[in-house]
Formats: C-alpha cells, sequence, structure tokens
C-alpha cells in the first residue's frame, strides 16, 4: 500500500489521540452547561475510544492490502496469458517475461518489471527476485510462478502449458472469491429483514401481552 511504518504509527497516535479527545469534550462541554456528565464513566469511554482509534488504522490498512493482492491476482493471471502467448511465439523466457511486463502499466506490470529490471541491475536471476517479491508482498503465485520460470530457464522445460494452466487455476480462484463475497452480502442484506420482521412482530404482540398483563392483575 506504499505506506510507511512512520507514517502509519503517526495514523495510529493521531487518531488514537482525537478518538480519546471526544469524551474529555463532552465533560467540559456538559460541565460549562450546569450538568457534568459522570467522569469516571468519560474516562473509562476515552480509555476505549482511545484504544479503537489505535487499531483503526492497522484495520483501515489491512483492508486496503486485501484489495491491492486481490487487484495484483487479477493482473497476474493476465501477465502469465502474455507471457505463454510470448513463449509460444518463439521468444526466450526472460526475454518473454520482460517484453510482456512491459505491455501493461498497472501496479502488476509495474511491479514485475521493477523487479526484472533490479535482477539485470544486480546480475541476479528473475526468478529468485520475483520469488522475494511475492513472499514480500503476500502474493504466493509469485513464488509459484518463479518456481515454473526457474524450472523453464535451468532445464529447459516447456511452460506455455503450465503457464496457461495456472492462468486458468488463478481466474477460476478468484472467480469463486467473487461467488462467496456475493453469497455473503446476500446474507447480510436479509438480516436487516428478519430484525425488522422480528421487530413488527413485536409490536403486534405488546398489545396483546399488555392486555393480558392487566387481566391478571385485575
Amino acid at each position: 500500500c506504499q505506506s510507511s511504518v512512520a507514517r502509519i504509527t503517526t495514523e495510529r497516535l493521531m487518531y488514537a489521540s482525537m478518538c480519546a479527545a471526544i469524551p474529555l469534550v463532552m465533560y467540559v462541554a456538559t460541565t460549562v452547561a450546569g450538568s457534568a456528565m459522570p467522569l469516571p464513566i468519560l474516562l473509562v469511554a476515552s480509555a476505549a475510544l482511545a484504544v479503537t482509534g489505535f487499531m483503526l488504522p492497522i484495520l483501515q490498512l489491512r483492508s486496503r492490502a486485501k484489495v491491492k493482492r486481490r487487484e495484483i491476482r487479477t493482473s497476474l493471471s493476465a501477465y502469465l496469458d502474455l507471457v505463454s502467448i510470448m513463449l509460444a511465439g518463439g521468444a526466450g523466457i526472460e526475454s518473454a517475461l520482460v517484453a510482456a511486463s512491459r505491455v501493461g502499466d498497472g501496479p502488476t506490470f509495474r511491479l514485475i518489471a521493477d523487479s526484472l529490471d533490479v535482477a539485470r541491475a544486480t546480475r541476479r536471476s528473475p526468478w529468485e527476485i520475483l520469488s522475494n517479491e511475492g513472499e514480500r508482498i503476500g502474493i504466493e503465485e509469485l513464488p509459484e510462478l518463479a518456481a515454473t520460470v526457474k524450472l523453464g530457464g535451468e532445464q529447459g522445460a516447456r511452460m506455455t502449458a503450465s503457464l496457461v494452466a495456472k492462468a486458468s487455476s488463478m481466474r477460476a480462484k478468484q472467480l469463486a472469491e467473487v461467488e462467496a463475497d456475493a453469497n455473503t452480502a446476500t446474507e447480510r442484506m436479509g438480516l436487516p429483514m428478519v430484525l425488522l420482521f422480528m421487530g413488527f412482530l413485536v409490536l403486534l404482540g405488546y398489545p396483546a401481552m399488555q392486555m393480558i398483563s392487566a387481566g391478571f392483575g385485575s
């Protein structure tokens, strides 16, 4: 997510301070108004809000990282298709990797292009750099791609079929995740309807229960 540890730490401290100050501001306002709220309760609320504010940037960062990883996986399947097409056209393994990374301008293509540039600049194998980068950002498909590339680069194995199969399996996995998210959203949409129905039943049953209670009381 292009965020440094210092930036996240600053955001956590800032959010914690702002959230902790809310009950204290309420205490000052109610004191000025002449009806001060209980100070112990406000102190407990301030501590709870401070903890919540301290954790909020981390939760937001994890949510953004999850979205970014999904975007990278989606683009990575397209990248594998491009590499397989270039290999089928007679290109070498490293030249196919570099040429395919230059086709797109999204974050995934830039990430792979930068990794390949680092590999050339440091005279290291591209599969080693790709594997390290995948482990760093939490994309397990990149080390798998690196292992396939390493097999083809060192042993001359045919990679076209394996890359096509890998791209197809990634798309199938992404489709399953989308369907799971859609089912979860559907279930969440049904919960408010159930709560409204229960509230409606309570509204209808309350007068009857009131009349029964009054009858027993008389």
